[in-house]
């Protein structure tokens, strides 16, 4: 009889497990969303703001875009002159 509770229990805990998954099934579209905004906030290529130091001036530009083609010259990790600017300063 001690056997018999023990199974229901696991039956029981089964058909939950089941409910949920039959649950999120019916709401397929809200988990969709879900996954689509996972895959929004692991993106391949992200958008950076280029910002001169010197004079401010910003650029929108993707991750895999190249630097000087937006009118920027990066001169270390995270630092950048605009072309005016770079030229300004003697550094282009």
């Amino acid at each position: 009889m001690s056997a018999r509770p023990s199974s229901h229990h696991f039956g029981s805990t089964s058909s939950t497990s089941s409910s949920t998954s039959s649950g999120s099934d019916s709401d397929s579209s809200s988990s969709g969303h879900r996954y689509s905004m996972d895959s929004i906030a692991l993106p391949i290529a992200s958008v950076e703001v280029l910002r001169c130091m010197r004079c401010a001036r910003s650029v929108e530009a993707t991750s895999t875009d190249d630097v000087s083609t937006m009118g920027m010259v990066r001169i270390a990790h995270n630092l950048y002159y605009c072309e005016r600017c770079a030229k300004m300063v003697g550094y282009k």
